[in-house]
């Protein structure tokens, strides 16, 4: 049964679908070109407008039902089809055409359908699919009629083989890595939703419960902060283990929630860390997330502000970008004395870890305090 294909699939399947006319024009012109050395040339017409019809009937279905193209019939259907036009160029050509430099019926449009299976199964079916789909240049060399298989022919075989079987994997594995990225995505945005949904009803119902009745009601106070921990230790990834030091994103929400809470502030915190962990400085980490901490409390305690937005990106090289900007009085940067807040709690806490402070404010504008790591 079809699945509904992802938007990355969707994404996917038109540039194959783009690649699959291209690679049919080319065979086209080239066995209209060579006409002269057909054989069978109503055979060889015949595959022609056979592919042409898949090609049209397989953009038909992207436009209108893509999910049919994820059936494991439509893609066996494909490959047949592409191994088929490899061995025909045997039979429809004149004998002696198999590994000349002339070009084949099939000319790229094999390749094609190998990148279509990948796109559909998965890496390991598309090299799989790819080098069956290059044992066709051997029978249609039997065919041709070859009966001598010199150590050139036999490499060209198999070069076709590999070089079938590794544009399936290397797309089948582009695929894959895209699929984890969308449904990675598709999580965060779920538990930013949820984070979202919480953090304006339940959480701050929560922390104003646990402030009211710590002095009248000792016990349900303390329910009340153990549910308000509890969850934000589900929403913000913080592992039960104090060992492992917490990730940027986790300290950043933690950070926007707390000062949320403490000064009924809204706070809206959205991080992209595209990192592998190996990339990771905790201690880096550590630094940003605190400089930033620091801001939002100021935007909260000085700046007037209704609301704050914290904006992260964490790159590959390791560098972290922290914006955290207010709606706030501002005020003029170049005429203002900075707080030792700033100077102690902000910029010597980035020096330390070899990264830079740039705040832009303007009065009655508010301000952006932009922190980078190294």
């Amino acid at each position: 049964m079809a699945r509904t294909p992802l938007p990355t699939e969707r994404t996917l399947l038109q540039g194959v679908a783009v690649a699959r006319w291209a690679a049919w024009a080319w065979l086209a012109v080239t066995t209209l070109l060579q006409r002269h050395s057909l054989d069978h040339p109503l055979i060889a017409a015949l595959l022609v407008c056979a592919t042409f019809a898949w090609t049209a009937n397989c953009t038909r279905l992207l436009r209108t039902h893509t999910a049919a193209l994820l059936h494991p019939i439509v893609v066996t259907g494909e490959l047949l089809l592409a191994w088929l036009l490899l061995v025909a160029d045997g039979w429809v050509f004149e004998h002696g055409h198999s590994f000349e430099k002339g070009q084949s019926l099939a000319g790229n449009w094999p390749f094609i359908a190998a990148l279509s299976a990948a796109t559909v199964i998965g890496p390991w079916w598309g090299a799989v699919s790819g080098a069956l789909l290059g044992t066709g240049r051997f029978f249609g060399g039997l065919v041709n009629g070859v009966r001598e298989w010199p150590g050139e022919r036999l490499t060209s075989v198999g070069t076709t083989m590999v070089f079938y079987a590794v544009g399936g994997t290397l797309w089948g594995l582009v695929t894959l890595r895209l699929r984890q990225a969308e449904g990675e995505v598709a999580m965060r945005r779920a538990r930013d939703e949820v984070a979202r949904t919480l953090h304006d009803g339940v959480l701050q119902t929560l922390a104003l419960v646990e402030r009211r009745t710590r002095s009248t009601d000792p016990e349900l106070s303390a329910v009340a902060r153990t549910s308000d921990r509890e969850l934000r230790a589900w929403l913000f990834h913080r592992d039960s283990d104090e060992s492992q030091p917490a990730s940027l994103e986790s300290m950043l929400h933690e950070a926007g929630n707390h000062v949320s809470v403490a000064y009924d502030l809204p706070v809206t915190v959205s991080v992209v860390d595209d990192r592998e962990p190996k990339h990771v400085d905790a201690r880096a980490d550590a630094a940003i997330a605190g400089a930033a901490r620091e801001a939002i409390t100021n935007a909260a305690k000085h700046a007037e502000a209704t609301r704050v937005t914290v904006y992260a990106e964490a790159e590959d090289d390791g560098i972290v970008f922290v914006s955290v900007r207010d709606d706030g009085r501002g005020f003029d940067v170049r005429t203002t004395t900075q707080g030792r807040g700033i100077e102690h709690s902000i910029r010597r806490r980035i020096e330390e870890i070899d990264g830079r402070v740039e705040i832009v404010s303007t009065p009655s504008r508010g301000t952006e305090v932009r922190l980078w790591s190294r």
